[in-house]
């Protein structure tokens, strides 16, 4: 069987992943932070997104899996970015505390897109399988107090738009329109489908793994009970 490279470092990735009983490599780079040009034939091939090439999250994706492949010839390779838009604005990873709290603030109470882009590379192939998700989050009206006592946690600081829908972040959220595990960072049934079609054998079926998913948290946030995997 060919080998399989998870291109990100996201612990949120790789339960997911694990939990359709895949056994694989992790290897993280930097391919997302860099500018060179994307060939024409890459662009034909991602998924339509208005908000602008540069941040196209199918296309960071395949930055990322176009940077493992460099030194992975014979892997299959999959990677995936998610980013989260309000108000046609992107919002990214907080660089602070106050920044945090400007990020939730403006999501309180509010819906907003969460945008995972996934890419397959089959093995010994420069040829990208491309998808993007995008899912519709609700989050509840929040005081100045409770967006500083989850700032507090420490959660929000490495999480796109401040937040982590399967953690304590959780509890903000009234409502996902779509697929939870987008929200999280790896929609479940789009990457089971991109493996299949590389040759990869997926031992556990996507609901199989929504449920082993489930089971490693400590406690599901409310807004999972809607949700679908």
């Amino acid at each position: 069987m060919d080998s399989l490279i998870l291109a990100s470092a996201s612990p949120r990735r790789h339960d997911l992943l694990s939990s359709l009983g895949l056994s694989f490599i992790i290897e993280a780079n930097d391919g997302e932070e860099r500018q060179d040009q994307v060939p024409p034939a890459i662009v034909e091939q991602l998924p339509a997104f208005d908000l602008g090439l540069a941040s196209h999250p199918t296309l960071l994706a395949w930055r990322k899996a176009q940077a493992a492949r460099e030194t992975n010839q014979q892997a299959v390779i999959l990677a995936a970015d998610t980013i989260v838009v309000i108000d046609r604005m992107i919002l990214g990873k907080p660089r602070d505390p106050a920044h945090a709290y400007e990020l939730l603030r403006r999501l309180a109470g509010r819906w907003h897109t969460v945008y995972t882009g996934v890419v397959v590379l089959p093995a010994a192939s420069e040829q990208p399988l491309c998808e993007l998700v995008a899912a519709e989050v609700h989050l509840a009206p929040l005081s100045d107090a409770e967006i500083w006592d989850y700032i507090a946690t420490g959660e929000p600081m490495d999480k796109a738009g401040a937040y982590g829908v399967q953690g304590i972040g959780g509890r903000l959220v009234e409502e996902v329109q779509g697929s939870f595990t987008t929200v999280v960072g790896l929609p479940l049934p789009t990457t089971a489908s991109l493996l299949s079609q590389a040759g990869i054998a997926i031992p556990y079926s996507v609901e199989q793994a929504w449920q082993r998913w489930r089971a490693t948290l400590a406690k599901e946030p409310l807004c999972m009970q809607q949700s679908k995997c």
